[in-house]
């Protein structure tokens, strides 16, 4: 016998005792009331038992209205375990510890799958539907954000360099051999690009939109039209292969779960700002090398100044803030814009450690 308490159909608030069994054929529930009250059967069929719940009290609805509350929950389960009453499988898994084990493992395989696998099809599947005018939209606010977080000026290059350098630059894009080798590209509109400057940083970014930034001291540290040329086709590269959309929209998945798990939305809020720092995967980066040796190939552009300019940007990072630049202020001020923060301002060396080995291939290019 099992010890419950018995709250009659009448409603009143005061509990009876009462003890509960399972009949011989352990189809059916006896309820013992008291020694005056003859026992009552119920089949098991009709009676709607709540839910197992650690030892949390459980209550039992008579068919009449009537109910019976049992705080041995346990004690019930396995009472009910010798009928046709068991508890459901899914009461009995949340309650086995290997059950919840094998559960949580599966659940974290599961997510590293969709976040290795699933991710990244999904976001490349996104990023080719997005709209032009959306994408325009989000470059100009990302630089509006760069502008206000990162101290980026207006270019010092005279109108008429600027007009030179977007005309070689869209003659790349434009040019039948391009066509032909990328055919990618021909769905793309020509990238918009932008001139900046922040100190006498050499630097150069594609952002999640498509368009390319320029900074000043890239195009003074260049020198070589060719050198120029060999950075944006691999901007480009990363452009014709949407990989700064990838990147956010992966961003957005990933912030977008955990603000709807953790409730914090400002996590979705900041995807943008997150993926500005435009950490490139190594695959997106050899692959926007492979789109720039390319392009560089069948236009007939040698890769030698290319190479070149990397060995200057790789001494240049290599050397102390102070001393690389010429602007006419503090020395405070020249480390400020020497070294922005990465937060803000994605460097163009600072997703390839292996600089060397890619200086290498250019120059091999160059030696065919």
């Amino acid at each position: 016998m099992l010890s419950a308490r018995y709250f009659p159909a009448t409603g009143a608030a005061k509990a009876i005792a009462a003890q509960i069994a399972l009949t011989d054929r352990g189809d059916a529930l006896t309820v013992q009331i008291d020694a005056d009250t003859p026992p009552f059967s119920i089949a098991l069929t009709d009676l709607d038992i709540s839910e197992r719940f650690s030892r949390a009290t459980r209550s039992v609805y008579l068919p009449d209205g009537s109910m019976l509350e049992v705080d041995d929950g346990l004690a019930l389960s396995k009472l009910l375990g010798e009928s046709v009453r068991r508890d459901s499988w899914v009461t009995r898994l949340q309650h086995s510890w290997r059950a919840v084990l094998i559960s949580l493992v599966a659940s974290v395989l599961l997510a590293l799958i969709a976040y290795r696998w699933g991710l990244p099809v999904a976001a490349d599947q996104l990023s080719q539907r997005v709209p032009a005018t959306w994408t325009a939209a989000l470059d100009r606010a990302v630089l509006a954000q760069f502008k206000t977080m990162g101290g980026l000026e207006a270019s010092a290059l005279s109108p008429t360099e600027q007009a030179r350098l977007r005309a070689k630059f869209d003659a790349l894009v434009e040019s039948e051999a391009t066509r032909a080798s990328l055919p990618e590209a021909s769905a793309l509109a020509k990238p918009t690009i932008y001139f900046h400057k922040m100190g006498s940083v050499p630097n150069a970014f594609a952002l999640p939109g498509g368009s390319i930034v320029f900074f000043d001291g890239l195009v003074s540290l260049a020198g070589d039209d060719d050198a120029l040329l060999g950075v944006f086709a691999h901007e480009y590269g990363h452009v014709i292969h949407r990989h700064g959309l990838r990147n956010l929209l992966r961003t957005a998945v990933i912030s977008a779960v955990a603000a709807w798990y953790f409730g914090d939305f400002t996590a979705l809020a900041n995807a943008a700002i997150l993926v500005s720092q435009l950490s490139y995967s190594r695959a997106f980066e050899t692959e926007a090398d492979e789109t720039a040796l390319r392009l560089l190939r069948v236009n007939g552009i040698k890769t030698q100044p290319l190479a070149a300019l990397f060995r200057k940007m790789r001494d240049f990072e290599k050397a102390p803030a102070a001393t690389n630049s010429s602007d006419a202020v503090s020395d405070a001020a020249k480390t400020e814009q020497k070294r922005p923060s990465r937060f803000a301002i994605p460097e163009f060396l600072s997703t390839h450690p292996d600089i060397d080995s890619r200086i290498e291939r250019f120059e091999r290019e160059a030696a065919k």
